[in-house]
């Protein structure tokens, strides 16, 4: 689980309403024998968060991007389960501190079995400044925070993998042209 709270404020001297946030994000499961990992997954919490739409109804915030991160599952005749990547900014004239509660930025999660290991996860701010994955920090107004939650192992040998499960990954877009 990336569980972030955020809370958002009108920068020094504006004018506008103040709000605490409380989202549940989650990165990719790891595969296990027999079946690809499941994406974007808090297994086995079954942690749900509230659709964007009320999250940016909540605060004064703007949600640009929730989607599925492409290449982060580990590779393997079993594929990790995707992470997601989530784009987050403060409305115009607001600005916003989060805390980080994130793993899996310095150690990824390893594959099983011959399986490649998922993608590690990445928190940064939109101009390229490198977040830390823990504790309170600060987004200037006009900056986007984005989240790159890790993907999961995979298990097994990637030699392994079915030619129609590598077809039904590029076809989803799981993963890239250039991906595995």
């Amino acid at each position: 689980l990336w569980n972030i709270h955020i809370s958002v404020r009108p920068v020094s001297g504006g004018s506008g309403r103040r709000a605490e946030v409380l989202m549940f994000n989650s990165g990719g499961m790891g595969a296990r024998p027999g079946l690809d990992g499941l994406s974007a997954t808090a297994f086995p919490s079954g942690v749900h968060t509230m659709p964007i739409e009320a999250t940016e109804h909540t605060g004064p915030i703007v949600i640009w991007r929730k989607e599925l991160r492409p290449d982060s599952g580990g590779d393997g005749e079993f594929r990790g389960g995707l992470g997601q990547v989530i784009e987050i900014e403060a409305i115009e004239g607001h600005e916003f501190d989060f805390s980080a509660m994130f793993d899996r930025v310095n150690h990824p999660a390893h594959g099983r079995n011959g399986g490649g290991p998922g993608v590690a996860g990445v928190v940064r701010l939109d101009d390229g400044t490198q977040m830390r994955p823990k504790g309170w920090q600060h987004v200037p107004a006009g900056r986007r925070l984005i989240l790159q939650l890790p993907g999961g192992g995979g298990y097994g040998d990637p030699s392994k993998r079915s030619t129609e499960a590598r077809a039904n990954d590029r076809s989803k877009e799981y993963i890239s042209e250039n991906g595995k």
